[in-house]
């Protein structure tokens, strides 16, 4: 186990890598980026019985407090670096990590009058237990959608960005066919003659590690009629830091939609899509209590 220097460390580490990431990355990504630069003991590198290498999990929990006391925030397997997470991460460890179990203490103390924190072991309590097991099983079912996308071809997922766009009440009178597709891989319309405006012009990239780029942003743009059309540039990949730019910098709109984004909007319109649509990607709810 960690000893209380480590854990000070670690906490400045993961919020220093988060800073440096432009503020949000996938837990699994920031973790491994960390196990890069660690020392880590042979037993911290052993699982345990029922799975799972013993400094990843204990980092986990770790992070419920990093939460608690408003450094990071989590959402859908994502965590981001919050204002005051920012701030302290260029103070020593040691205060962060002093700073991290106030919080946390006061969270608990508030929320259970009755029950305050174990101010020596800072051992997890059920709740966090059971907000591990949510956050756990969230990653997991989310983590197997996006490996099933990151599996379809180029043409399926173009496929199931225009079913997603049915979904949300537009109609798609054009999916570019396999060759060139002249920059408009989907053109999604708000009614089906085409009256109402904006029409809006999509790029779909379906790769595994290249990022968007600024040039792609440039020729979506280049395609884009401002007066009467809006862009979307889907990219499973995610986007680089100057398409970003040129997004901001442009004069027609483009929204960007990663691949975690648009599994959230997956879900989200799920129930409006009809049964044919929900062929391209089929989900079933599974319901159970959550952690507050």
């Amino acid at each position: 186990m960690a000893t209380l220097e480590q854990k000070g460390e670690r906490i400045k580490l993961a919020l220093t890598i988060l800073k440096e990431n432009g503020g949000e990355m996938h837990h699994r990504e920031l973790i491994d980026a960390m196990g890069d630069n660690l020392r880590l003991s042979e037993d911290e590198l052993s699982t345990y019985d029922g799975g799972g290498v013993k400094w990843k999990v204990q980092l986990r929990y770790s992070s419920i407090g990093w939460a608690k006391a408003g450094f990071i925030r989590k959402r859908k397997g994502i965590w981001y670096l919050t204002p005051e997470g920012e701030e302290i991460s260029s103070r020593p460890a040691e205060e962060i990590r002093k700073t991290v179990k106030e919080r946390y203490r006061e969270w608990k103390n508030r929320r259970d009058e009755d029950q305050p924190a174990d101010v020596e072991t800072e051992a997890p309590d059920d709740e966090d237990d059971t907000a591990l097991v949510f956050e756990t099983a969230e990653d997991r079912s989310l983590t197997e959608i996006r490996d099933h996308i990151r599996a379809l071809g180029p043409y399926e997922m173009q496929d199931l960005v225009a079913a997603l766009l049915r979904g949300m009440g537009y109609v798609t009178p054009f999916i570019a066919p396999k060759g060139p597709d002249g920059g408009t891989d989907v053109l999604a319309m708000p009614d089906a003659l085409g009256v109402k405006t904006p029409h809006v012009r999509v790029q779909v990239k379906h790769r595994q590690d290249q990022k968007c780029s600024g040039p792609e942003i440039d020729s979506l743009q280049g395609n884009i009629n401002p007066l009467r059309e809006t862009g979307l540039f889907v990219s499973t990949s995610g986007f680089s830091p100057p398409a970003k730019q040129k997004v901001r910098m442009g004069q027609a709109h483009i929204e960007l939609i990663d691949l975690d984004r648009f599994i959230e909007l997956w879900i989200e319109n799920y129930p409006n899509l009809s049964e044919e649509d929900r062929g391209f990607l089929r989900l079933r709810p599974v319901y159970f209590l959550a952690p507050d």
